[in-house]
């Protein structure tokens, strides 16, 4: 068995996945969603026995608020008696021309911190930065035969965040004196029905590419288990995703699928053409609740429709303004895509492949 759950993180990340015996499963977890959503998480980790409380990796995959916040928590959450065999996570050590000793004032270092307690760090990297190389795309396989191979960043993408460290840190939220934003007050978007979305003129709307430095550090990767495969771009930037699977598969040539989460929360600054286009999949994860950045952009979703292959599924883990503007019948019937939403707004969404 094969499950992938996005957990309702807000407008962040929390992918938990199951694999193998489904009686007693193996697990691995993406990121940890907000500070403020850590609560969800830990029922989930809490509904386990306390003997099977054990993942085989947790990914940390870059150091905005909405990943990495709840993950901190549960580093530092003793009570439940999580283990993890390893943890990826790209601290400012990792970053090139870094010095080990070198450490900043936020929640990124407060992580490195309790990570270097745990002596479980990067362990399939022989304790160096998870990334890309010249040489290839590095590949990890977990116990049972479930396979990574790792797609984003590369070098060039992790340079840039040593100089601003600190800076990325801070406009991410994860200075410890900064709360976390609040959400809009409920039903402030309720102010009549929207308009259908012009999916031709939005899937036409020129593309300009997430420049952002913290989401170019993002990790993503390829998983691979019993012939069923998974991309989890977390924020990456689509041009490096596109490069590494014209590295796996040549250049001209589709890699095949079986679910895709959309980078960067459905942003329209991560999701392009030539990326869908590279791919044969269709099914699209969603993870967002569209708290203060409004994803999924329109441009992105409409883009999915468009060039996502014949028959898109659209799947997202929070049914919001954003979102349900596309569970439109008349939409649905003429640009031949289909809607899935979670059964409840604290359920998450899960899929079996």
């Amino acid at each position: 068995m094969l499950r992938v759950c996005a957990l309702p993180a807000r407008h962040g990340d929390c992918v938990w996945i199951d694999y193998g015996d489904a009686e007693n499963p193996r697990r691995l977890l993406i990121d940890g969603g907000t500070t403020g959503t850590y609560d969800v998480l830990k029922a989930h980790i809490g509904s386990l026995p306390r003997d099977r409380r054990r993942f085989d990796l947790l990914i940390v995959t870059h150091v905005d608020s909405d990943h990495i916040g709840g993950a901190l928590k549960l580093l530092k959450d003793d009570s439940l008696g999580v283990e993890f065999a390893d943890v990826w996570f790209n601290g400012f050590r990792h970053l090139p021309g870094s010095a080990v000793e070198e450490f900043g004032p936020v929640q990124g270092e407060r992580l490195t911190t309790r990570l270097l307690k745990t002596r479980r760090w990067n362990l399939a990297f022989d304790g160096k930065a998870v990334m890309t190389s010249p040489a290839g795309l590095p590949s990890h396989t977990l116990p049972d035969g479930l396979t990574l191979t790792l797609l984003s960043p590369d070098a060039t993408k992790l340079q840039p965040l040593r100089s601003v460290w600190d800076i990325a840190c801070r406009k991410a939220g994860l200075d410890p004196s900064l709360p976390e934003p609040a959400p809009p007050p409920p039903g402030i978007e309720a102010f009549g029905a929207p308009p259908l979305p012009d999916v031709e003129s939005l899937a036409a709307v020129a593309f300009k590419e997430d420049a952002a430095v913290a989401n170019g550090s993002s990790i993503a990767v390829l998983l691979e288990f019993e012939n069923r495969r998974v991309m989890l771009s977390a924020d990456a930037h689509p041009t490096l995703l596109r490069e590494s699977i014209e590295r796996i598969v040549g250049k001209g040539k589709r890699l095949s699928l079986d679910l895709f989460k959309l980078p960067h929360h459905g942003s329209r600054a991560n999701v392009c053409r030539e990326l869908l286009e590279s791919l044969d999949v269709h099914r699209y994860l969603v993870s967002t609740n569209g708290d203060h950045f409004s994803h999924p952009d329109p441009e992105a979703v409409a883009r999915v429709i468009k060039f996502g292959g014949a028959t898109p599924t659209l799947i997202f883990n929070y049914r919001s303004s954003q979102t349900a503007i596309w569970d439109n019948t008349k939409l649905r019937e003429r640009f031949k895509y289909d809607v899935v939403f979670p059964s409840g707004e604290d359920d998450g969404v899960f899929v079996d492949l």
